[in-house]
């Protein structure tokens, strides 16, 4: 926050200094010269443009390759991660020997191979700890992260500096695309006639009955008598969406230009509760009974820790393989607590040996076979399934997005972004799917609601109300239990209220203050003066592992 309130401060006193433009060599004119002949193209346009980067993983790589071999002057790369062996066989920048040095680095050094002409500014950090002057140079910022909370952070920082972003996944045989346009970026989104069309139609959904009879009675006329459908629309449907699309034409420039014109939904209009941190769910676990296949994992990472008296380190294959023996141990012990589980002693005495081994048999195949070698990095590294052709496909289309978003930022036009500005994309069937998606004006980001958030969190079932502290502390959100109070967002009751003893048991038990698995509790910040607080309100989904 401090970096934006100074960026801001820059801005007003004008001491920032606008980007050099740079110098279009001959030789540059004769690499590029096949994307001249795009209709639109101009290739100084993207010379003297620069692209963000946030993540330099499967996407990242295949992006920054198609904005560096396009000939984009300027690319900023962030990432806080170093190359693993499993980044080889899908991320094209990095080479077996790269193992240990950090992504942004080697893949500066690969993308200046192939575009000689580019320059490349890295950092190897959160994108949470850079100063906002580097996003703000960027023309558009590009998405390619592997976890909602970071999403979150760069989806807000979009919006605040008005800065175009092309967010991407994949999982698996499955990814999407979302253009985010925030309002004020002054690039050119939706077509006016087609956003009047929209409104109109929805106003015609919302049209009174009484007020409009013979409209309604000509609607459901058209249902049963299809051969008047002609006649009736002619007579009573279109003199009243005229008059209603009269009414909008004339609002319009002063009513909904502004909303609707050149602004899409933000990242969090779509994921307005994000799930649960990763981190407290391998808390929760730790201090519970492992209950499927990665908790027995999670368990045995702790063991390990209590047994050797540091954590395992997963570059050291002699310490993966006493992390797998210590989770198959877990792994048993879960598989013979199902059984009993289900099957009582009375039951078991009546079972044949083949039917008590078909029993375990089917408990095996529930929680899966014994872990291999790579089931340790990928479960305690929450790593995601990926396949390059899909990354490969996901990313083509961030980096055709993001090619359009940097013409229109700069006044020139190769074609309009995605409308809608969201696409699914399944690789099993090769099927793309454009999904409406719409601004919520209950939006936490860019919505008219201001200073709340919305969290999820998994605390054990026998947990107190202390641990909504603790597990938000887990999750990131540091709360002074002496400045919050916690609510029941149904029925207002007051769970905990530092000021007043009554309501301030720490022992007290989420099960016996009536609070469910999926229940929503509200924390409210006590201080009169909470100007400096960003947020003052958080609405809590609780869930029990």
């Amino acid at each position: 926050m401090n970096h934006l309130i100074l960026f801001l401060i820059q801005i007003v006193v004008g001491i920032m200094e606008p980007m050099e433009k740079r110098e279009f060599s001959l030789e540059e004119r004769k690499m590029y010269a096949r994307q001249q002949l795009v209709e639109g193209w101009d290739q100084e346009t993207i010379k003297n443009s620069c692209a963000l980067i946030i993540g330099v993983g499967a996407l990242g790589c295949e992006i920054a390759k198609d904005l560096a071999l396009m000939g984009i002057g300027k690319l900023i790369l962030v990432d806080m991660d170093k190359i693993e062996t499993s980044n080889l066989s899908r991320q094209m920048l990095f080479h077996a020997g790269d193992e240990g040095r950090t992504k942004v680095e080697v893949a500066a050094e690969r993308l200046k191979l192939m575009a000689p002409f580019l320059e490349v500014e890295y950092y190897f950090d959160k994108l949470q700890n850079l100063p906002m002057d580097i996003y703000q140079r960027s023309d558009v910022i590009i998405a390619a992260l592997d976890n909602v909370r970071a999403r979150m952070d760069l989806n807000k920082i979009a919006l605040r500096l008005k800065k175009p972003m092309v967010e991407g996944g994949t999982i698996g045989f499955e990814g999407h695309v979302q253009n985010v346009i925030p309002k004020g970026s002054n690039i050119k989104f939706h077509e006016r006639e087609k956003v009047i069309d929209e409104i109109v139609q929805e106003k015609l959904w919302n049209l009174s009955e009484e007020e409009y009879t013979e409209y309604f009675a000509a609607q459901e006329s058209i249902e049963k008598l299809e051969e008047r459908i002609a006649l009736l629309k002619s007579q009573f449907i279109e003199p009243v969406v005229e008059k209603v699309r009269q009414q909008v034409e004339n609002e319009f420039d002063e009513k909904y230009s502004e909303d609707y014109l050149d602004q899409t939904a933000c990242y969090r209009c779509l994921v307005p509760i994000p799930p649960p941190d990763d981190k407290l769910i391998a808390a929760c676990t730790l201090k519970g009974i492992p209950r499927n296949r990665n908790h027995c994992v999670l368990k045995a990472e702790l063991n390990f820790e209590k047994k050797y008296g540091r954590m395992p380190d997963l570059d050291n294959d002699e310490d993966i393989y006493k992390l797998m023996e210590l989770a198959k141990e877990e792994l048993e012990l879960l598989r013979e607590r199902v059984f009993k589980e289900n099957v009582s002693d009375e039951q078991l005495s009546t079972l044949s040996k083949e039917e008590i081994q078909k029993w375990k048999i089917n408990i095996r195949d529930t929680f899966g076979p014994n872990y291999v070698f790579e089931d340790m990095e990928n479960i305690l590294g929450n790593k995601i399934a990926a396949v390059q052709t899909v990354s490969s496909i996901i990313a083509s289309i961030q980096s055709q997005e993001a090619l359009k978003l940097i013409f229109r930022a700069k006044g020139r036009d190769i074609g309009p972004p995605m409308d809608p500005p969201y696409v699914n994309y399944s690789g099993i069937y090769g099927i793309f799917e454009q999904i409406p998606v719409f601004k919520r004006e209950d939006c936490i980001d860019c919505g008219d609601i201001e200073g709340e958030e919305n969290v999820s969190i998994v605390v054990p079932f026998n947990s107190k109300v202390m641990d909504i502290f603790s597990a938000l502390d887990v999750s990131g959100y540091k709360l002074d239990s002496e400045k919050w109070m916690i609510t029941n967002s149904m029925n207002k009751e007051i769970l905990w209220h530092p000021s007043i003893p009554t309501f301030k048991d720490p022992k007290a038990l989420l099960q016996s203050l009536k609070i469910k698995s999926n229940d929503v509790v509200t924390l409210t910040h006590l201080s009169k003066d909470i100007g400096e607080l960003e947020i003052k309100k958080y609405n809590v989904i609780v869930s029990y592992l």
